[in-house]
């Protein structure tokens, strides 16, 4: 299946589970994969026939910057409904990875990563 990815967009968010990290907030990135069929967009060079994928990055930032939310899986849960509501009938599936900065408790890692896949077509 081809796929489109947009990686490594950056949000600010106030976000969280514990009150200082919806005041102070923080990064999130997020990842995702569009899977469809994109045989006719590479003969033709039309937009119309893919998924634009400026218009997939503004429901993206949209989604996670104008809600709050407790769970990254929650964030990531929304990007997937929102994606589907609005692409849904252009894609096979979608995958979603939401990555977390900072997180407050210890040991050494650089983020906690969370990852959500939905099937949209039948």
């Amino acid at each position: 299946m081809d796929c489109i990815r947009i990686n490594n967009q950056k949000f600010f968010t106030k976000n969280g589970v514990l009150p200082e990290e919806k005041i102070l907030g923080q990064q999130l990135e997020v990842d995702i994969e569009l899977r469809l069929d994109l045989s006719t967009a590479g003969k033709t060079d039309d937009v119309a026939d893919t998924v634009n994928y400026a218009a997939v990055n503004e429901k993206i930032s949209q989604t996670i910057t104008t809600r709050s939310f407790n769970l990254i899986e929650a964030v990531a849960s929304a990007i997937l409904d929102d994606i589907e509501a609005d692409f849904g009938a252009q894609l096979d599936s979608a995958l979603v990875r939401v990555r977390k900065y900072g997180v407050p408790m210890p040991g050494a890692f650089d983020n906690v990563e969370v990852q959500l896949e939905r099937r949209f077509a039948e």
